[in-house]
């Protein structure tokens, strides 16, 4: 039972084919969420609540009305902070919107960012074209002007990096890709934390679960959706889904098509995937 004062936790999903995206509503939550990455781009607002925020290896503090932006191929992960609960309301998109920039973050805490934030919400409410909307919130943030890091064996890695997301049903093994680059299987895995500040088989995990989200949205039963992308079977699918994203297969499939759930269990008739029930979330 939730505390006094605080709501049952939720998640809200809602397709936004005009930008090749969707809005993700999280309310009243308390788990962690595990390191992974997407390809396309993600800004948010923190609505309620704290959160200790690790981007790329750096660790920040999201604090209510922040923005957080994390661009295509950013590695993050997040923890609760302080009492009270999450809640976060984001909108995610195509890479190509971007035109080839890298937009500042992952903190902003710019008043015109965060109105440009809201009115692209309010755009999406109303039911308004979203575009110029979009556009005016990537001006507002801005691009970064980070350096690019150059790191060991940074050819080896990236080259890991390409062959486990274009074989990532049935991946090569460390040895193979270290064998592939001339480079120790110990060195190549220290050498690909550093680079991407995720491990080889947790970002293998995450470009599995960026596939596993689209053959959701186009109707595939979760357990073939796992089968498909490479998990062991569909418990094993449920679990990094979760720690992931906040919400069970089942519940995104029911919601990226159209349906509403509510603590992960789906309103619309379409069944929560029952090896997730009473699961506890761990990163």
């Amino acid at each position: 039972m939730a505390a006094m004062g605080q709501q049952d936790p939720h998640c809200k999903i809602a397709p936004l084919p005009e930008i090749e995206g969707e809005r993700r509503t999280y309310e009243g939550l308390l788990q962690p969420f595990a390191a992974h990455a997407h390809d396309h781009c993600v800004i948010g607002r923190v609505r309620e609540g704290r959160r200790r925020l690790t981007c790329n290896g750096m660790l920040h503090e999201a604090l209510p009305g922040d923005l957080i932006v994390f661009n295509p191929g950013d590695v993050h992960a997040c923890t609760q902070a302080g009492q009270g609960t999450f809640s976060y309301d984001s909108v995610a998109f195509s890479a190509g919107w971007l035109s080839g920039r890298t937009l500042a973050g992952p903190v902003i805490r710019d008043a015109c960012a965060q109105n440009a934030f809201d009115d692209l919400t309010c755009a999406i409410d109303d039911g308004l074209p979203l575009e110029r909307k979009l556009l005016a919130l990537v001006n507002a943030i801005g691009i970064s002007s980070a350096p690019k890091r150059l790191h060991a064996h940074e050819s080896a890695v990236t080259n890991a990096s390409s062959t486990l997301r274009a074989s990532f049903r049935k991946p090569p093994s460390m040895d193979d890709l270290s064998a592939d680059a001339q480079v120790s299987k110990h060195a190549l895995i220290r050498a690909y934390k550093k680079r991407y500040s995720i491990t080889p088989m947790r970002h293998l995990a995450s470009f599995r679960v960026q596939r596993a989200c689209k053959l959701l949205s186009d109707g595939m039963a979760p357990a073939n959706v796992a089968a498909e992308v490479g998990f062991a079977d569909q418990a094993h699918l449920t679990r990094t889904f979760k720690q992931q994203l906040g919400i069970t297969p089942g519940a995104y499939r029911a919601m990226a098509r159209g349906g509403r759930t509510k603590g992960g269990r789906a309103e619309d008739g379409c069944a929560q995937d029952a090896s997730a029930e009473g699961e506890r979330t761990t990163v």
